[in-house]
């Protein structure tokens, strides 16, 4: 008979998310959501949220019934505390998230020209925000033909011209501001530091690396656990799930080349989660049990720190 533990009670109960919004709200409230009035930041929060709860539920991430995808993602966000005043970052994550969900519903479907203008529109308005954004169009255009299976010619000219529109409205607009000089026109899209690759962790906080480390460590133990039962999970939900891990790497590489990249921070917590709730809904092993208490533990351990280390800098 299959022993029911706390892992799994909690992974399959009705009631964990609501909690979990509950305590992402309480997280947010500690770190100064209405001190610093930092509402569209939360509001961007809560969409990202709402879309990662889509993306499970759409594509069936779990073959049961649990919201530990979700649940993953808040906790993890919640953790990175000193994510929380950018409201840049809050936008392009958003951005990012529904392109990914848009690129997943696309699957198979080399004629959804129009998903995949979208996706990539919104690529380009959060790359108007954070440059860093363009890194990762290679890797979506990759993942759109070996992952996705969605990439044709049709779809490749949506995309860039997704990406172009933003950038003909913006040109236009700045025309007419700067009555035709061009010379200041171009040293607005001047992008500085961008390509710069500065080796080593020494300059970064130690809140920042712990994160790093911690997300890091969840991708490898959900990704080492899916590709070894992953013959029991869909077709589709494999390539979702390859796609995810595919992301994590990624930006884990640029992590090692751009510490203080907080794009490719925010994307290896949206990678780590599905992973990590895959873990934690279908391991159901004494091991698996303790793991997941500790790192429960640990993850609300460095939040508490975090918010230490916040409230000391403000």
């Amino acid at each position: 008979m299959k022993r029911i533990r706390i892992q799994n009670k909690t992974a399959e109960s009705r009631r964990t998310l609501p909690l979990a919004m509950l305590y992402g709200a309480a997280i947010w409230v500690l770190a100064g959501l209405f001190q610093a009035q930092w509402w569209m930041q939360f509001a961007c929060f809560v969409l990202s949220v709402l879309l990662v709860m889509r993306i499970n539920s759409k594509n069936l991430l779990i073959r049961i019934y649990s919201r530990s995808v979700s649940v993953s993602f808040i906790f993890l966000s919640c953790a990175a505390v000193f994510l929380f005043p950018s409201w840049t970052g809050g936008i392009v994550q958003l951005c990012c998230i529904t392109a990914l969900m848009l690129l997943f519903d696309s699957y198979q479907d080399q004629t959804t020209v129009g998903k995949a203008y979208y996706a990539f529109l919104l690529l380009g308005i959060s790359s108007m925000f954070d440059a860093h954004v363009i890194f990762y169009l290679p890797l979506l255009w990759i993942m759109m033909r070996i992952i996705v299976y969605a990439l044709s010619w049709r779809t490749f000219f949506a995309s860039l011209l997704g990406l172009a529109t933003p950038y003909w409205f913006m040109i236009g607009w700045l025309i007419w501001q700067k009555n035709g000089n061009l010379q200041a026109i171009a040293s607005l899209f001047a992008v500085q530091d961008i390509f710069q690759f500065p080796f080593g962790f020494g300059s970064i906080p130690l809140s920042h690396q712990l994160i790093m480390a911690f997300s890091t460590l969840l991708m490898m133990i959900g990704s080492i656990h899916f590709i070894h039962t992953s013959y029991r999970d869909k077709i589709r939900v494999r390539q979702i799930y390859y796609g995810f891990i595919t992301l994590g790497l990624f930006s884990l590489t640029l992590l090692v080349l751009q510490p203080h990249n907080e794009l490719a921070l925010r994307m290896l917590i949206l990678a780590a989660s599905p992973l990590t709730g895959h873990y934690w809904a279908l391991t159901n092993s004494r091991i698996s049990n303790i793991i997941f208490i500790i790192i429960t533990v640990a993850l609300m351990a460095i939040t508490a720190f975090n918010l230490w280390i916040s409230s000391s800098v403000s």
